[in-house]
């Protein structure tokens, strides 16, 4: 097989779907196409916000930029001056009839599809796309990219077959869920055309620990504070047999996989704070105040009105403090040692739960390797590169589908 394109993206993510429809829009009578290397379109997109789809966030109305990893952090901004927070919701309201809402419950900004439903979000983009008349080649493995005279590039898959196009957007995401098609080949086609890959970690992603309470309280979830090299992230933890989840595990777990993966460390400390907002002093006060209304109480009651039973009764076993005891007998020591423990509790990181419950990639394509404003490679004329595969990446939050919906967008217009 081989077959003539005047624009290939290679991906159907959300990136690449994006990137092919700002494509059409502007540039109408190109002959467009899309590569997948799976059966299906958006299927990253299917899982995304546990199955809703977090569309974006309505804190990037100002100032973007701010929630982004990257050493470049103007790159991140020009990207957003074409195609911001608002475009983005007007494009899914006013152009895929999306009615779209904020979440309230959480108050943190995320921006979901009012069917709750990522599915609704597949259907119409693929409908679109085949509204717009871009077409679609699915199961198509890119093998190898060449630079050809008299069509600028040979894309090969591993059957043999070819793709020749005059122009190339790379938007094969990054390394997280590979069985969804997200498996990093992306950077091999990359790096073989001379890009500088800065080293792939997991990020958002559970984190392997050694820690008593993953024990006594697995399944317990509850808010609280965690800290790592001075980095301080607030939401839920989550308690299970392997270490820890939840959102403000997974929001400050780049930092522990820097760490273990780049910096090459067996491990990392943590530290967990219970009262979110208070120091040991403030909670020895609360404290003090609560046993000397019930001096008779045992100790693990007393802590039941601030903590699960179960997250209280471990934070007893690490301090060797007896269930049964007493508040009016502990000794100062022990109380110090418990609000040292409620406040600052010392957890050892050994490992991330990787690629395969990591829900973003840090590291990619190097973003000075590219050109301000355009996505346009400075070592490949008319390669473009978006999404994952540059090295930008945000919290949880629909922060990274909105880099994968702005610079597809970007990428698009600019070819």
């Amino acid at each position: 097989m081989k077959q003539n394109f005047d624009i290939t993206i290679i991906g159907g993510g959300a990136a690449g779907i994006m990137a092919a429809i700002s494509a059409k829009q502007h540039h109408p009578d190109a002959r467009i196409v899309i590569l997948d290397q799976t059966f299906a379109l958006g299927r990253k997109i299917l899982v995304s916000g546990s199955g809703r789809c977090n569309l974006t966030n309505s804190n990037l109305k100002k100032t973007p930029e701010k929630y982004y990893n990257c050493d470049n952090i103007n790159f991140v901004k020009k990207v957003f001056t074409q195609f911001d927070y608002l475009a983005i919701v007007n494009f899914f309201e006013d152009e895929l009839g999306l009615d779209l809402a904020e979440d309230k419950k959480t108050k943190a900004g995320k921006i979901f599809p009012k069917t709750n439903e990522a599915k609704t979000v597949v259907t119409l983009l693929v409908d679109y796309l085949e509204r717009l008349g871009v077409e679609i080649i699915l199961n198509f493995k890119c093998h190898d990219i060449k630079q050809v005279s008299n069509k600028n590039f040979a894309i090969i898959n591993d059957k043999g077959d070819e793709v020749l196009s005059d122009k190339i957007i790379l938007a094969c995401g990054g390394k997280t869920y590979p069985a969804l098609g997200s498996d990093g080949s992306g950077f091999t086609l990359a790096t073989a055309l001379g890009h500088y890959l800065t080293p792939l970690i997991p990020a958002a992603v559970p984190l392997v620990t050694k820690n008593v309470l993953s024990q006594e309280a697995q399944g317990v979830k509850l808010e609280a504070q965690i800290t790592i090299n001075k980095h301080t992230e607030t939401g839920d933890i989550l308690f299970t047999k392997y270490g820890l989840s939840g959102s403000a595990i997974l929001n400050i777990s780049r930092e522990a996989s820097t760490a273990l993966n780049r910096d090459h460390k067996n491990q990392i400390k943590a530290s967990l704070n219970f009262l979110i907002g208070k120091n040991k002093q403030e909670v020895k006060k609360i404290l003090t105040q609560r046993w000397k209304k019930r001096p008779e109480q045992t100790i693990l009651k007393s802590l039941i009105g601030l903590l699960p039973e179960r997250v209280a009764t471990g934070i007893l076993k690490i301090c060797n403090l007896g269930f049964n005891e007493n508040v009016k007998d502990i000794t100062s020591s022990k109380v110090d040692l418990l609000c040292e423990s409620l406040t600052n509790l010392e957890i050892i990181i050994i490992d991330t739960r990787g690629w395969n419950e990591a829900e973003f990639t840090a590291g990619g394509i190097n973003v000075n390797e590219v050109k301000l404003g355009t996505l346009e490679s400075k070592i490949i004329d008319n390669l473009y590169l978006c999404g994952e595969m540059l090295d930008v990446d945000g919290p949880i939050g629909g922060y990274n589908l909105s880099w994968a919906w702005s610079s597809g967008w970007t990428a698009g217009k600019c070819l």
